[in-house]
């Protein structure tokens, strides 16, 4: 079964979800990658606080090498400043006519290339200490984050209900995650309907609370900046705060599940004649366990992620009634909470799943075939 999975994943790497228009779209601007060989002038206008660099830059594109001098200019004023020196490698954005270009500006630092170092980091720890699980780990979170790239964000953008989307995607990256990493059988199919358990939790949650504190999903700057594009003006972005929550629940939740089933299923297998209370226990005691700690991983991750908006709010020296219930905050609020509800709710729903499915499967196969199918 994991040959089709791995065909699925070529599947989505070579034809995305194509929910665009059949038409070529032609971009007036092209992004080129540069390394700075020398700053050729370099001067600051302290009164109107701008700095203009001008450099001397090698193209390192494969159909486009020489050299080009391009400016970069700065505003010393802003948090967003871009200053080079000899050896950065950088972005250039301007206007390509042949082999020439024209308009050029540094656009930003190139980290594509350490990113996907990093990448590569990442990829060998998991073959390194999970071997064949790594292996099959990279294999479904490259098909979660294909089904989020090319089929979540293009749908969203012709205009479909994210929630109806998010809801599809999360069960497909469910049944293709689980299967992948744990097999076709008794944990697997418990932690499945564990997981769909708590996201169904977390989202009915979101739902209710969402439409009792009136949030409105427009905290976040970039949303702000959607509504300038004529496709992002019709948008909704209280749905799409509700995908959102969804989205970022769903991965702690599979973990959770997955570790009580797989917890349950030694248990399980190492007892077969284990009573149903005493396996249902066992797993809500492991998961007291997990609760505590993947909790606190979702709401300080969210947390983390907010650390600027919440230090605004104490510089302004605004009061806990102000904090709590503005958009921004209130929004985090609801995304933490709700996504801890339903990673908790995840842990009775897989211990009972993992019961159902064993105790019936015990009736025509022996027990550790059932397990290890």
């Amino acid at each position: 079964m994991r040959i089709i999975y791995l065909l699925m994943l070529c599947f989505f790497i070579i034809k995305p979800i194509d929910v665009n228009c059949t038409e070529e779209i032609s971009y007036e601007w092209k992004y080129i990658h540069g390394k700075v060989i020398s700053i050729i002038e370099d001067t600051v206008d302290e009164e109107n606080c701008m700095r203009y660099q001008k450099l001397l830059v090698k193209l390192t594109e494969r159909d486009l090498t020489g050299e080009a001098e391009i400016e970069n200019v700065i505003n010393t004023a802003s948090i967003y400043k871009i200053v080079v020196k000899s050896g950065d490698e950088i972005i250039i954005v301007c206007n390509q006519t042949g082999d020439t270009i024209e308009n050029g500006r540094v656009y930003s630092y190139a980290r594509d290339k350490y990113l996907i170092y990093l990448l590569l980091v990442f990829m060998g720890a998991l073959l390194l200490f999970g071997g064949k699980n790594g292996f099959y780990s990279i294999i479904s979170l490259t098909i979660c984050v294909s089904l989020i790239l090319f089929g979540f964000f293009p749908l969203i953008m012709k205009s479909y209900n994210p929630i109806i989307v998010v809801s599809i995607i999360s069960v497909i990256s469910t049944l293709i995650t689980l299967s992948v990493i744990g097999g076709l059988n008794i944990k697997t199919y418990a932690a499945i309907i564990g997981t769909i358990g708590g996201v169904i939790t977390s989202g009915l949650l979101t739902f209710y609370f969402g439409a009792l504190t009136h949030i409105q999903g427009i905290g976040d700057e970039d949303v702000e900046l959607l509504s300038y594009f004529t496709e992002g003006y019709n948008l909704n972005f209280r749905d799409l705060l509700y995908a959102g929550i969804i989205i970022g629940a769903l991965g702690a939740i599979m973990d959770v599940s997955m570790s009580i089933a797989s917890s349950m299923g030694e248990l399980y297998e190492s007892n077969p004649r284990i009573g149903k209370d005493k396996l249902f226990t066992a797993g809500m005691r492991i998961g007291k366990d997990i609760m505590g700690t993947m909790s606190n991983t979702l709401i300080l991750a969210y947390a983390g992620n907010s650390i600027s908006m919440i230090l605004v709010f104490f510089l302004y020296n605004r009061s806990l009634v102000q904090f709590i219930n503005s958009d921004q905050i209130a929004g985090e609020i609801l995304r933490a909470l709700c996504g801890s509800i339903g990673l908790i709710f995840s842990i009775p729903i897989t211990s009972i799943a993992f019961i159902s499915i064993s105790k019936k499967r015990n009736n025509y196969v022996r027990p550790k075939a059932a397990y290890r199918k």
